[in-house]
């Protein structure tokens, strides 16, 4: 099979890329891949030279189907203005030329949705080119019922996840006895919830003293969230790693016992499939495709709003903490479910299906 997947530098840090890193690494071992580079690199990413950058592309992108001869073409844009735009100009592209199309939309971005469903023009604008995919992957059944309202086949719409290599994230047997580690890893941003489980720790302490609270990451918030572990006078149970990559990162989820994050939206975050191939119960907002995928009391806990009350998170990681065998039930229930449900290999076999479908159809 002839495959060619499009996505952004696959060196650049995100959810997206991670995906597709994985998802050639597995294909390559009895197809033919080949992957286009979208974008100009990241130090032209906030440039605004689109009317550059989308000709130029749309050049290149054309020219790489008539040398390769694909069999598929793979695209991977978020529900974002740049990406769905170019995304769905490679889309005409491929299909101008007879190329079949998966089109896997990855990142949703509601705020825009609503603007497409509320404006006659984009909504149109926006289905009839998205219909003209083979197959449109998505991440939640809530993300395909949208679409489906929006007047989309829903024969064309397929389910799927992201993807863990969950031997690399497997722990010794787990112990869940105090002192606990409690993991938030993410970009240290607003949105992603780390002031609310911040306010949320000095009452855990009150239960559990000897308790760390881990935020690994970088971003625009750290420093605040530094200061104000300070000024709460929590900071000797506050620690602050970095960002981290490869075992690094790896080591600090062996070496945690519950993960909290408490974002404001998201797509398919990979940072909960890493937490569940880790063993960690979860405790999470219910938004994007986590709505659906994390089941309350099975995975962890679910909290009843985005933002997350520090109340409502303080309550559910005092919970866990004061259950260590309902702990462990959790982290044995989750490791299979990584392994079952979300290792790459089992993704990986589910993408090949749907290409070996969109190529006999």
């Amino acid at each position: 099979m002839r495959v060619l997947i499009a996505s952004w530098h696959l060196d650049h840090i995100s959810g997206v890329e991670t995906y597709v890193n994985s998802l050639i690494k597995n294909l390559e071992k009895e197809h033919k891949i080949e992957h286009f580079v979208q974008g100009l690199g990241p130090k032209y990413h906030k440039k605004s030279i689109l009317p550059i950058v989308y000709p130029y592309q749309s050049v290149k992108f054309a020219i790489k189907l008539k040398s390769f001869k694909p069999e598929v073409v793979h695209l991977n844009p978020s529900l974002v203005w740049g990406s769905i735009i170019r995304d769905i100009i490679f889309l005409n592209i491929a299909k101008a030329q007879g190329y079949p199309v998966l089109f896997f939309i990855h990142g949703w971005r509601w705020p825009l949705f609503e603007k497409i469903k509320e404006s006659k023009f984009l909504k149109k604008l926006f289905t009839n080119n998205i219909q003209k995919s083979d197959k449109i992957l998505v991440l939640s059944k809530g993300f395909k019922k949208s679409l489906v309202e929006l007047g989309i086949d829903e024969k064309k719409i397929c389910l799927t996840s992201m993807m863990i290599e969950s031997k690399k994230y497997e722990p010794d047997e787990k112990e869940f006895r105090e002192p606990y580690n409690v993991l938030f890893c993410s970009k240290v941003s607003k949105g992603k919830g780390p002031f609310e489980l911040l306010d949320s720790v000095p009452k855990v302490l009150d239960e559990f003293p000897k308790t760390k609270f881990i935020f690994m990451g970088d971003g625009p918030c750290l420093d605040d969230v530094k200061n104000n572990a300070s000024e709460m006078g929590i900071e000797n149970n506050v620690i602050f790693t970095g960002y981290k990559t490869g075992y690094d990162k790896i080591k600090w989820y062996k070496k945690s016992d519950l993960f909290v994050f408490p974002s404001y939206t998201e797509g398919f975050p990979n940072v909960y499939l890493e937490a569940l191939a880790a063993g960690l119960p979860v405790i999470a907002t219910p938004v994007g495709a986590l709505k659906y995928a994390l089941k309350d009391g099975k995975n962890g806990y679910k909290l009843s709003s985005a933002p997350a009350k520090p109340e409502e998170i303080t309550d559910k990681i005092i919970n866990l903490l004061g259950s260590p065998n309902r702990m462990k039930e959790i982290s044995r229930r989750n490791l299979e479910e990584a392994k079952d449900k979300y290792d790459v290999e089992a993704v990986t076999e589910q993408i090949e299906s749907i290409y070996e479908e969109v190529i006999k159809e």
